[in-house]
Parts: C-alpha cells; sequence; structure tokens
C-alpha cells in the first residue's frame, strides 16, 4: 500500500511539475508553450523569490545589446574601474607578497604589516574581476551574458517550484 502511495505520490508530481516548467530559450520564456512576458517573469521571480538579480542582470545587457551607445559607456566605465582597481589590487598583492617573503626570512613572526596590503590588494583584486565581468564589446557578447543569465532565472524558478511542490507531497503523505 505504502509502495503504491509513493507511486501515486511521484506521477502526480511529475504531472504537477511539467505543468509549472518555465524554459528559457534565445530570448522568450515559455510556461506549457505560451509565451510568457517579461512582466510576467518579473511576478514570477518576486512570487517564488527567485532569480531577481538574475532578470535585472539580464535585462540590462539586453538593452546594451540594442543601445550602441550605452554599451560603449557601460564597457568605458567599467574598462576604468576594472583597471583602477585591479593595478591598486595587483600593487596591494605584490608589496603583502613582499612584507611576507621579507617576514619569512627575518623570521620575526611581524605579519601585520602583511596582511594590511594583502587583504585590500585581494579585495581590489575581487572588484576588478566583477567589474570586467560586465564588459561585452559585441552585440554578440551582451546577447551570450543576457542569455547566461535568463537560463539561471528559469532554473531558479524551476528549482523553487519543485521545493514547493516537493513540501507539498510531503505533507501530504504525513
Amino acid at each position: 500500500m505504502k509502495l503504491l502511495i509513493t507511486i501515486a505520490a511521484v506521477m502526480i508530481s511529475i504531472s504537477a511539475f511539467s505543468q509549472d516548467y518555465v524554459e528559457y530559450n534565445e530570448g522568450t520564456f515559455t510556461q506549457n508553450g505560451e509565451e510568457l512576458s517579461m512582466e510576467q517573469i518579473d511576478d514570477l521571480t518576486v512570487l517564488h523569490k527567485a532569480g531577481r538579480g538574475n532578470v535585472r542582470k539580464g535585462n540590462r545587457f539586453d538593452h546594451m545589446y540594442k543601445d550602441r551607445y550605452l554599451r560603449i559607456s557601460n564597457n568605458a566605465l567599467n574598462g576604468i574601474g576594472g583597471l583602477a582597481s585591479g593595478a591598486a589590487g595587483g600593487f596591494g598583492v605584490l608589496t603583502g607578497g613582499l612584507f611576507a617573503y621579507v617576514s619569512l626570512w627575518n623570521w620575526d613572526g611581524d605579519y601585520a604589516l602583511t596582511s594590511i596590503y594583502l587583504v585590500p590588494g585581494a579585495g581590489l583584486s575581487a572588484v576588478s574581476y566583477k567589474a570586467f565581468s560586465r564588459v561585452a564589446l559585441s552585440p554578440a557578447g551582451c546577447l551570450r551574458k543576457r542569455d547566461k543569465e535568463f537560463y539561471k532565472v528559469a532554473d531558479k524558478l524551476n528549482q523553487k517550484i519543485a521545493d514547493k511542490l516537493n513540501e507539498a507531497i510531503k505533507a501530504s503523505n504525513q
């Protein structure tokens, strides 16, 4: 009897999940074969609390794909920010590494000066990486990054829907 209930629960979960499954393909979201608008996707991300930031990033890359001047200004600002933070971070890491090397040979154990340079240098290097990740040199690059973000949105929404469905199945089995 328990096996029969488990099989029925699995069948119900498969059919229910396939009905709520959100798919993304080349700029369009679909659910049950119907195309969803960006407002509907926005509402779904707010409702399920999943993928809200990815929708914003994807829309930003979509706008950059359509507007050449927006892409140029975005690339310029992120490029300058990435270069500045990368240079400062690289200097900090290099200086901290030099102090660590000198401290090792002197055996004085004073690593405070090392960490004063290494920690902010590593942080600035991370900021530099983040700035350069927002650079899209061509319209095709914007589409690639948009699609990457929107695939993440679809995956996160589907995961949340599956989690809620599994919770409902567990509650019904108890």
